[in-house]
């Protein structure tokens, strides 16, 4: 049976439905999508620090 486990604040979730998994799976495809790396990282944290002290 495939589940998957996902860290919580207050514990964890066990989630084995595959529909349920497919929804975690999707999300965090589109999530990698938006994440940036190394240089782009650097300038977006830099431009939001800049933003935050004004």
């Amino acid at each position: 049976m495939r589940s998957l486990r996902l860290p919580l604040v207050s514990g964890h979730l066990t989630v084995t439905q595959p529909h349920e998994i497919a929804l975690y799976a999707g999300a965090f495809a589109e999530l990698a999508a938006l994440a940036v790396y190394g240089k782009a990282a650097r300038a977006l944290i830099t431009k939001a620090i800049q933003a935050v002290d004004g």
